[in-house]
């Protein structure tokens, strides 16, 4: 999403002293920006990994093909969120998870994201969870956790090639007594995306699965 980036406005004393606004990189800080902007844990993680897979989707060209959800059940309490968008290279993974307040989709209206903090949402539900890239014939596996000090950290476990389809996927476990609250997070968000995410479960308003 296009962003007004024009306002670039110091604040001056009568001396002509200027400084420029900073901002700390400490735990603190990330658990606000990870954590302490939603208030509905459960309904950030849904809407800003699904915003965007569908986004990746847009970008592909692929916009009309729906993205992946698997809902967290009793008996197989995950969230994953797959899709089959161009995938990241290892640079580009280490670069979009490390980095808040940066984002590829600034210079178009076609995709929603644009702050570069929908993929850090997961840290509001929990501490820890996983990310595979498909991308030029490689698969690659991530895990993003927080810390002792409060700071996220990304790092890469596993690589091979792959035939896969390329795409990325986003895996989370959710707490049990959560999940039936995911699924009707779920029907209140995904009701409104343009195409229709492809679900591990039939999902219907009130019909929580038990």
């Amino acid at each position: 999403m296009k962003l007004n980036d024009s306002i670039h406005q110091s604040a001056q004393s009568s001396s002509g002293d200027t400084h420029q606004f900073k901002i700390s990189a400490n735990g603190v800080a990330f658990q606000i920006l990870s954590s302490g902007l939603y208030s509905n844990k459960a309904g950030a993680v849904l809407r800003e990994l699904g915003c965007n897979a569908a986004d990746a989707h847009i970008a592909a060209g692929i916009g009309d093909t729906p993205i992946e959800v698997h809902l967290p059940t009793q008996l197989e309490p995950v969230l994953s969120i797959r899709d089959y968008g161009l995938g990241l290279s290892h640079e580009q993974v280490l670069s979009l998870y490390t980095t808040y307040f940066s984002s590829d989709k600034r210079n178009t209206n076609k995709q929603t994201g644009g702050l570069g903090l929908g993929s850090k949402s997961p840290f509001a539900y929990t501490d820890s969870f996983t990310v595979t890239s498909i991308h030029n014939g490689i698969k690659r596996l991530y895990t993003c956790n927080i810390s002792a000090d409060g700071a996220p950290t990304v790092t890469r476990l596993h690589e091979e090639p792959t035939q896969e389809r390329q795409g990325i996927e986003v895996q989370l476990f959710v707490e049990l007594h959560d999940t039936v609250l995911f699924y009707k997070e779920a029907f209140n968000i995904y009701q409104w995306f343009d195409v229709r995410p492809k679900f591990n479960i039939e999902i219907k308003e009130f019909n929580a699965p038990t």
